[in-house]
Protein backbone atom coordinates (compact mmCIF):
# COMPACT_ATOMS: atom_id res chain seq x y z
CA UNK A 1 0.00 0.00 0.00
CA UNK A 2 1.10 3.57 -0.84
CA UNK A 3 0.19 7.26 0.12
CA UNK A 4 -2.28 7.39 -2.56
CA UNK A 5 -3.68 4.38 -2.26
CA UNK A 6 -7.54 5.12 -1.83
CA UNK A 7 -10.30 3.57 0.15
CA UNK A 8 -10.75 1.13 -3.24
CA UNK A 9 -7.22 -0.30 -3.13
CA UNK A 10 -7.65 -0.79 0.23
CA UNK A 11 -10.86 -2.69 -0.45
CA UNK A 12 -9.19 -4.56 -3.16
CA UNK A 13 -6.14 -5.39 -1.15
CA UNK A 14 -7.98 -6.92 1.33
CA UNK A 15 -9.78 -9.32 -0.51
CA UNK A 16 -6.98 -10.65 -2.34
CA UNK A 17 -5.36 -10.93 0.68
CA UNK A 18 -8.61 -13.15 1.64
CA UNK A 19 -8.39 -14.91 -1.64
CA UNK A 20 -6.05 -14.15 -4.06
CA UNK A 21 -8.04 -16.48 -6.74
CA UNK A 22 -10.94 -14.10 -6.69
CA UNK A 23 -9.94 -11.07 -9.97
CA UNK A 24 -11.39 -7.89 -8.12
CA UNK A 25 -9.82 -5.81 -11.12
CA UNK A 26 -13.60 -4.24 -11.78
CA UNK A 27 -13.97 -2.68 -8.58
CA UNK A 28 -11.32 -0.20 -9.73
CA UNK A 29 -13.86 1.13 -12.30
CA UNK A 30 -17.15 0.14 -10.27
CA UNK A 31 -16.16 0.96 -6.93
CA UNK A 32 -14.97 4.49 -7.74
CA UNK A 33 -18.18 5.46 -9.50
CA UNK A 34 -20.44 3.55 -6.75
CA UNK A 35 -18.45 5.61 -3.99
CA UNK A 36 -18.11 9.11 -6.11
CA UNK A 37 -22.26 8.96 -6.37
CA UNK A 38 -22.73 8.03 -2.77
CA UNK A 39 -20.86 10.85 -1.91
CA UNK A 40 -22.17 13.68 -4.55
CA UNK A 41 -25.40 12.58 -3.41
CA UNK A 42 -24.89 12.87 -0.30
CA UNK A 43 -23.58 16.08 -0.44
CA UNK A 44 -26.52 17.22 -2.91
CA UNK A 45 -28.79 15.63 -0.49
CA UNK A 46 -27.69 17.68 2.54
CA UNK A 47 -28.20 21.12 0.21
CA UNK A 48 -31.02 19.90 -1.17
CA UNK A 49 -32.47 19.65 2.82
CA UNK A 50 -32.50 23.29 3.00
CA UNK A 51 -35.56 23.20 0.40
CA UNK A 52 -37.16 20.52 1.77
CA UNK A 53 -36.55 18.56 -1.85
CA UNK A 54 -34.98 14.74 -1.97
CA UNK A 55 -32.87 14.76 -5.04
CA UNK A 56 -35.78 12.29 -6.56
CA UNK A 57 -37.86 15.48 -6.04
CA UNK A 58 -35.34 18.04 -7.87
CA UNK A 59 -34.95 16.06 -10.46
CA UNK A 60 -38.49 15.74 -10.96
CA UNK A 61 -38.52 19.44 -11.34
CA UNK A 62 -35.88 19.70 -12.97
CA UNK A 63 -36.84 17.54 -16.11
CA UNK A 64 -40.25 19.65 -16.08
CA UNK A 65 -38.56 22.53 -16.35
CA UNK A 66 -36.35 21.70 -19.29
CA UNK A 67 -39.25 20.25 -20.71
CA UNK A 68 -40.71 23.34 -21.12
CA UNK A 69 -44.50 22.43 -20.51
CA UNK A 70 -46.78 19.80 -19.17
CA UNK A 71 -45.83 16.32 -19.49
CA UNK A 72 -47.35 12.91 -18.59
CA UNK A 73 -45.73 11.22 -15.67
CA UNK A 74 -43.83 8.28 -17.65
CA UNK A 75 -42.37 11.29 -20.02
CA UNK A 76 -40.67 12.60 -17.00
CA UNK A 77 -37.08 11.37 -17.40
CA UNK A 78 -34.25 11.93 -14.14
CA UNK A 79 -30.95 11.20 -14.15
CA UNK A 80 -31.96 8.88 -11.50
CA UNK A 81 -33.47 6.30 -13.38
CA UNK A 82 -36.76 6.66 -11.09
CA UNK A 83 -39.64 3.51 -11.21
CA UNK A 84 -42.69 4.18 -11.81
CA UNK A 85 -44.16 3.72 -8.49
CA UNK A 86 -41.20 6.33 -6.69
CA UNK A 87 -42.20 8.91 -9.67
CA UNK A 88 -45.88 8.79 -8.50
CA UNK A 89 -45.00 9.10 -4.57
CA UNK A 90 -42.80 12.17 -5.88
CA UNK A 91 -45.45 14.15 -7.80
CA UNK A 92 -47.70 13.46 -4.63
CA UNK A 93 -45.62 15.18 -2.60
CA UNK A 94 -44.66 18.01 -4.93
CA UNK A 95 -48.41 18.25 -5.96
CA UNK A 96 -49.17 18.85 -2.09
CA UNK A 97 -46.70 21.64 -1.93
CA UNK A 98 -48.30 23.01 -4.81
CA UNK A 99 -45.20 22.76 -6.58
CA UNK A 100 -46.56 20.77 -10.10
CA UNK A 101 -50.23 20.75 -11.00
CA UNK A 102 -51.68 17.52 -12.30
CA UNK A 103 -54.48 18.20 -14.68
CA UNK A 104 -56.30 15.19 -17.47
CA UNK A 105 -55.24 14.79 -20.25
CA UNK A 106 -57.25 16.35 -22.74
CA UNK A 107 -55.28 13.70 -25.28
CA UNK A 108 -56.76 10.87 -23.11
CA UNK A 109 -58.93 10.72 -20.30
CA UNK A 110 -57.13 8.01 -18.66
CA UNK A 111 -54.26 9.83 -18.29
CA UNK A 112 -52.60 12.93 -16.39
CA UNK A 113 -50.51 15.84 -17.65
CA UNK A 114 -47.87 17.53 -14.64
CA UNK A 115 -46.76 20.97 -15.45
CA UNK A 116 -44.76 23.31 -13.06
CA UNK A 117 -46.91 25.42 -10.96
CA UNK A 118 -44.97 29.28 -11.18
CA UNK A 119 -44.08 28.45 -7.50
CA UNK A 120 -42.21 25.51 -8.53
CA UNK A 121 -40.81 26.78 -11.35
CA UNK A 122 -39.31 29.94 -9.23
CA UNK A 123 -37.98 27.11 -6.68
CA UNK A 124 -36.68 25.24 -9.38
CA UNK A 125 -34.73 28.34 -10.85
CA UNK A 126 -33.00 29.22 -7.60
CA UNK A 127 -31.83 25.76 -6.29
CA UNK A 128 -30.87 24.32 -9.79
CA UNK A 129 -27.93 27.14 -10.14
CA UNK A 130 -26.88 26.43 -6.51
CA UNK A 131 -26.64 22.99 -6.48
CA UNK A 132 -24.66 23.34 -10.14
CA UNK A 133 -22.23 25.24 -7.60
CA UNK A 134 -22.25 22.94 -4.82
CA UNK A 135 -21.04 20.41 -7.61
CA UNK A 136 -18.61 22.78 -9.42
CA UNK A 137 -17.11 22.96 -5.85
CA UNK A 138 -16.85 19.09 -5.44
CA UNK A 139 -15.28 18.93 -8.74
CA UNK A 140 -12.60 21.79 -8.22
CA UNK A 141 -9.39 19.72 -8.22
CA UNK A 142 -10.99 17.92 -11.36
CA UNK A 143 -9.76 20.67 -14.47
CA UNK A 144 -8.54 20.50 -17.83
CA UNK A 145 -7.78 17.25 -19.55
CA UNK A 146 -7.97 15.57 -16.65
CA UNK A 147 -11.94 15.84 -16.35
CA UNK A 148 -12.00 16.12 -19.90
CA UNK A 149 -10.47 12.20 -19.65
CA UNK A 150 -12.88 11.36 -16.84
CA UNK A 151 -15.74 13.06 -19.21
CA UNK A 152 -14.66 10.82 -22.08
CA UNK A 153 -14.46 7.60 -20.14
CA UNK A 154 -17.71 8.47 -18.24
CA UNK A 155 -19.52 8.49 -21.48
CA UNK A 156 -17.75 5.41 -22.52
CA UNK A 157 -19.22 3.97 -19.44
CA UNK A 158 -22.32 4.92 -19.73
CA UNK A 159 -23.00 3.85 -23.49
CA UNK A 160 -21.80 0.48 -22.45
CA UNK A 161 -24.27 0.13 -19.19
CA UNK A 162 -27.18 2.09 -20.46
CA UNK A 163 -27.58 1.37 -24.79
CA UNK A 164 -28.66 3.94 -26.55
CA UNK A 165 -28.43 6.77 -23.24
CA UNK A 166 -26.54 9.29 -26.11
CA UNK A 167 -30.14 9.80 -27.62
Amino acid sequence: MTESDDVVDRIRADWRRLDPSVDTAVIDVAGRILRSAALITRRGDEFLARYELTRGEFDLLSALRRAGGPQRPGELRTISLATGPATTKRLKALEGRTLVQRTRNPDDGRSALIALTSRGEELIDRVFPELLAVERELFAGVEGESRSAVVAALRTVLAELEPGSLD
